[in-house]
């Protein structure tokens, strides 16, 4: 589950970048909206690049394994960036 802020298009681009994947999505509050992406396992990798390109605008709730995925990968991307300027 994740949940967007419609800042900059947000949604709009959101819905083009994974039109080719079913999904549910419903208005939470005032430009904020929850989505729902179904995705095969082995296309998570994908996945988590294409939700990560949204940066703070999206947010993922659930499920935990993926939220997991999300820390790892930005925590990974936190250590690259100090070594290279280090």
């Amino acid at each position: 589950m994740l949940e967007l802020t419609d800042e900059r298009n947000a949604l709009e681009r959101c819905m083009l970048h994974f039109a080719d994947l079913e999904k549910r999505t419903e208005q939470a509050a005032h430009r904020c909206y929850r989505i729902e992406i179904l995705y095969r396992a082995e296309d998570e990798t994908e996945i988590l690049i294409r939700v990560l390109s949204f940066g703070p605008f999206l947010k993922v709730t659930e499920p935990g394994s993926f939220v997991s995925l999300v820390k790892e990968r930005l925590k990974k991307q936190i250590e690259l960036d100090a070594a290279r300027k280090g």
